[in-house]
């Protein structure tokens, strides 16, 4: 979720295709139903086997099934997405970058695929094309899910050093879907870092009544916490933080911080 934006892109990936689903059991006789259909339907089909694998890790296989439905279809908006996500994940930006812009220009309009292709230039820091294409997805009146562009575009703004900026973004975000995490912890974090505490504080619980804890959501509600000056709640998530996610990043931050203010 709060992970440079990778789960979003990789639902609104499986979103664009219909019907996605894990890897089937039969994968042989699917390839062989392939070769008998369109070269449009043969490179969905890919492209869902390829989403499956990738959902199960299987990088490798889901590349050479990403690159068959592209060998059926070069245009298939789709294919050229996910294998810009698993290229970006290899950490092959160029390559990632090629498949999005050719994702963009298929697609000029679809507000899921310029969102994705906004995301990865927003992890480039090419802020302000990043701006451009997150101004293609909110004009597209068939975006089924908006508020994930504007969160998006919010934290984009919020790592280029645009608070006001971003805190429109993310407030037109739940306007549009009043209970969505990601805007709400991206609140959260936004007043925390402008040193508004509570305000941190009040989203930071919008989110809980909303999404499971996880490590980072729980070290966030220790910092929030500690701002404050509520030692005992604070405790209370870093406990919550050494019993549930004892070997995570935060919870190795979290004994750092201990052993300095000792």
């Amino acid at each position: 979720m709060r992970q440079e934006f990778r789960a979003l892109v990789l639902v609104l990936v499986g979103a664009l295709v219909v019907g996605c689903a894990t890897v089937p059991e039969a994968d042989t006789h699917a390839r062989a139903g392939v070769d008998r259909i369109s070269p449009v339907r043969a490179a969905e089909v890919n492209t869902r086997l390829g989403l499956g694998y990738l959902e199960r890790g299987q990088m490798q296989i889901a590349m050479e099934k990403l690159e068959t439905a592209l060998r059926h279809d070069p245009q298939h908006t789709p294919a050229h997405l996910t294998l810009g996500l698993i290229h970006e994940r290899l950490g092959n930006a160029r390559s990632a970058g090629q498949h999005y812009r050719q994702a963009s220009r298929l697609a000029p309009n679809d507000g899921a695929t310029q969102n994705a292709y906004a995301v990865f230039l927003c992890r480039q820091g090419d802020f302000d094309a990043a701006q451009v294409h997150f101004e293609r997805a909110f004009a597209d009146p068939f975006y089924q899910t908006p508020e994930v562009a504007f969160t998006n575009a919010g934290a984009c703004a919020r790592r280029n050093g645009r608070m006001d900026q971003a805190e429109e973004l993310l407030r037109e975000a739940l306007e549009l879907d009043p209970g969505y995490s990601d805007a709400l912890f991206q609140l959260a974090e936004l007043y925390l870092q402008l040193d508004d505490a509570f305000r941190a504080r009040a989203f930071l619980q919008r989110f809980e009544s909303v999404a499971e804890s996880d490590e980072v959501s729980l070290m966030l509600g220790f910092q929030v916490e500690t701002r404050i000056g509520n030692h005992e709640q604070a405790e209370r998530y870093a406990s919550r933080l050494e019993t549930r996610f004892p070997n995570s990043t935060q919870a190795r931050e979290l004994r750092s911080l201990r052993r300095d203010d000792e």
